[in-house]
């Protein structure tokens, strides 16, 4: 008899991945059957988790997606994999680091 997965809410999973950025460790990122592998330690990165890491709300993301914002300078172009947007994290990282530079 085959045993259900126990599904963790988004606020669990959105609250480990959080805790695990502050402490400095990678957050815990599966692979996907059909994802690129990337090189480097880098690793793909979707709505849910581009949201911790840039510290907004996912609704934040799929606003700025829908509006190409934010203005003056966008939220790169997500990779449509397999019916999902995904981030490379080093790219979500650039672009961080590039606002924070830029004053937002």
């Amino acid at each position: 008899m085959e045993r259900a997965m126990d599904a963790a809410s988004f606020e669990d999973q959105h609250r480990r991945m959080t805790a695990a950025l502050a402490a400095g460790v990678n957050p815990p990122a599966g692979r996907l059957l059909g994802l690129p592998e990337l090189r480097d330690g880098d690793y793909w990165v979707d709505i849910a988790g581009a949201s911790v890491l840039l510290k907004v709300k996912p609704k934040t993301i799929s606003s700025w997606l829908a509006r190409g914002g934010p203005k003056p300078s966008p939220l790169p172009r997500p990779r449509r994999i397999l019916y999902r947007l995904y981030w490379r994290r080093s790219e979500l990282d650039a672009w961080a680091r590039s606002r924070i530079t830029r004053g937002r």
